[in-house]
């Protein structure tokens, strides 16, 4: 705080963060050094950016932390949601799921190991640019290709 630059720097940060204009800084500056009171204003000015930035930093972290909390808990609504859907499946699109599957297919999707990938993730993995292409295709037309096979088993069943 000796060095009358960092003075003036002081200042003017806290100035600057009260909504003043750079005219009205450098006023209040100019008033300050002829008064000879720029150095006192300085650690004055020190002490209330440091209280500023502390309670800043704080609230930062309790954004943080609630964030945080947030998508924990999103998380664990989607993960139980999961769990009951998959518990409640009888099919998909028409297509019987046997019960000992649904658990099969909810660990397969979510069971994790030591690399913290699933199954579903690492055989997805494999060859991501087609799988995801015909998870997309198959989204996108998933009803249309059932009616297809259907139409399909039935001509060749006749």
């Amino acid at each position: 705080m000796e060095d009358e630059v960092n003075q003036k720097a002081a200042i003017r940060e806290l100035l600057k963060m009260n909504g003043y204009t750079d005219e009205q800084i450098n006023n209040k500056i100019n008033r300050y050094e002829d008064a000879g009171m720029l150095e006192d204003e300085a650690t004055e000015a020190v002490g209330r950016l440091k209280s500023i930035k502390a309670q800043q930093t704080k609230e930062m972290h309790a954004q943080q932390e609630a964030q945080r909390k947030q998508q924990e808990e999103a998380q664990r609504q989607f993960f139980n949601d999961m769990n009951e859907q998959l518990s409640n499946l009888s099919n998909i699109r028409g297509l019987a799921i046997p019960k000992e599957d649904r658990k099969a297919l909810f660990d397969y999707i979510f069971k994790v190991d030591a690399d913290g990938l699933s199954q579903y993730q690492k055989d997805f993995n494999k060859n991501l640019t087609k799988n995801l292409i015909e998870s997309a295709y198959f989204t996108m037309n998933a009803d249309k290709l059932i009616q297809e096979a259907k139409k399909e088993g039935q001509t060749t069943a006749a």
